[in-house]
């Protein structure tokens, strides 16, 4: 099974209404361009999850759009300050690939959580991208086979 993690794309600043905040330009293009990358790495039937903040689920809708699949389930495990644990409890549920798109410090936590099997901050790019593999979703069973980020040039 794989797993990929994404962070949104760039947004504009903050404001009182963080969970309102919208992509920028740059934004689309990376969320657009995450898509594409994942279309070439064959994600066409996976899961997509997205947190329910806008610039999460517009950059989750970008990528569906490159996948050709449906709108994203929309999950408040997936909101900046939830719980990594919880967020692999849920997809130890889930089956075949699965992407989820959320924001840091979250999607570090997830992906150490997985991989290394504690839970640790990490610096990730606006838009990058991880895919994971792994028999199951669960803390320490996974290996990071890809890593995608906007900012370089493959």
């Amino acid at each position: 099974m794989r797993l990929v993690v994404v962070r949104h794309g760039a947004a504009v600043p903050g404001g009182d209404l963080d969970a309102e905040r919208a992509l920028q330009p740059q934004g689309h293009d990376q969320a657009s361009a995450a898509g594409q990358w994942l279309y070439s790495h064959s994600f066409k039937t996976a899961q997509v999850l997205s947190s329910p903040y806008r610039r999460a689920r517009q950059t989750a809708m970008h990528i569906c759009d490159k996948l050709g699949l449906p709108e994203p389930l929309l999950q408040d495990l997936l909101t900046p300050d939830a719980l990594a644990q919880l967020t692999v409890d849920t997809l130890t549920k889930l089956t075949g690939d699965v992407i989820i798109v959320s924001h840091l410090p979250l999607v570090g936590r997830v992906a150490s959580l997985l991989v290394d099997g504690q839970v640790v901050d990490q610096p990730w790019s606006t838009g990058e991208c991880w895919v994971l593999e792994g028999d199951v979703f669960a803390a320490g069973c996974m290996r990071v086979v890809a890593v995608w980020d906007p900012g370089c040039i493959e």
